[in-house]
């Protein structure tokens, strides 16, 4: 079959947005730590769009030149990509930079990414900082596959979940097998959103579809149909979820950092390239944080690292704790023991007790 170039769409643009955010942060503090890094794309597609916009395997390497010309970061990154369409696979080849550094090296293999992954599990050093770009239904990387990727103690699997065609399939014989392949068993058949509809069938196989991943740390970001989707009801039907999977609270709290300006409204995590005015702002508020500051750590005492971690699928970034912590402070509420800030600073080993508690 023909590869056709997708052409590159408004909402697909959030995805980008979040890699080339992430991925040189990420690899700024693990490649203080370590060698060599790797990034893995296990559908990387031709690179280039139909309007002849870089896919994200170029924009990856843009980012890896960026960081390798700064003297000093010093870790060498290891770029894999996985297509399993032919054409693509050497469109994308031909596409990939001949100037490189010698410390970015990039690889296209044409190969099927649930056969050619556990084989890279197998070259690739159990200990090697990794960050995977998985699809599991369009192009399967399966739930137990994923699992053994999140067994090694350094790796990330950025998720996309195609909740649009995957609910369209879920109750057709026909595509029965492919979802039992994703899932990797036929347990999802009995499952409750099977006879569920609208919004609790989408949570509820959502939650089933995460709660067998085997990591710590889940954040989703939904992305809804744009009005250049032409889907009726569009704005307000989720297209997909990109969720990011680790098992360390550092990495989601770096990621929550990275998605909370990328949604129609700020920290709603929910984006739909539409710009809608919207009579209630859903963006949540220091006030909110405060009262469930309140709510959930009166008596306690915990380092700023500590809170953020305890609650990092609260929809708050940093700034958002440090200045509610201290407003707390000044209204006498907290004491800051403050071991690693100055004065009137606030930095992750510093000690808040909250009043309160029994």
């Amino acid at each position: 079959m023909a590869y056709q170039t997708p052409k590159l769409k408004a909402v697909s643009k959030a995805k980008h947005r979040i890699l080339e955010k992430y991925f040189p942060a990420w690899a700024r503090i693990l490649g203080s730590r370590h060698e060599k890094l790797a990034y893995v794309d296990c559908f990387a597609g031709s690179g280039q769009y139909a309007d002849g916009e870089e896919g994200s395997p170029l924009l990856i390497l843009g980012e890896a030149r960026k960081l390798v010309g700064n003297p000093k970061f010093r870790s060498r990154i290891l770029a894999i990509f996985v297509e399993e369409n032919s054409q693509a696979a050497r469109e994308l080849q031909s596409r990939i930079p001949t100037d490189l550094p010698d410390s970015v090296k990039a690889f296209v293999f044409h190969e099927d990414a649930h056969n050619f992954v556990p084989e890279l599990l197998q070259a690739l050093p159990e200990n090697l900082p990794a960050f995977v770009f998985v699809d599991p239904y369009g192009r399967p990387l399966n739930i137990p596959l994923m699992n053994q990727l999140l067994q090694r103690p350094k790796t990330e699997i950025f998720l996309t979940l195609m909740w649009y065609a995957i609910n369209m399939h879920l109750s057709n014989p026909k595509t029965e097998e492919t979802i039992t392949r994703m899932f990797g068993d036929k347990e999802w058949k009995q499952q409750p959103f099977m006879s569920q509809s609208c919004w609790d069938r989408e949570t509820g196989f959502v939650d089933s579809f995460l709660g067998r991943l085997n990591a710590g740390f889940k954040l989703k970001f939904r992305i809804r149909f744009s009005p250049e989707d032409k889907v009726p009801g569009g704005d307000d039907r989720t297209k997909y979820y990109l969720v990011h999977l680790s098992n360390h609270a550092k990495a989601a709290l770096l990621m929550k950092e990275v998605m909370y300006p990328l949604g129609d409204e700020l920290g709603t995590f929910d984006y739909s390239a539409t710009a809608q005015q919207r009579l209630f702002s859903e963006t949540p508020t220091t006030e909110d944080l405060i009262q469930r500051l309140r709510e959930n750590f009166a008596g306690q005492k915990v380092t700023f690292d500590e809170l953020r971690e305890k609650t990092w699928d609260w929809p708050f970034i940093e700034k958002h704790y440090r200045e509610a912590v201290k407003t707390l402070e000044g209204k006498w509420e907290v004491r800051i023991e403050r071991i690693e800030s100055k004065k009137i600073g606030l930095k992750g080993k510093d000690r808040i007790t909250f009043g309160g508690g029994s």
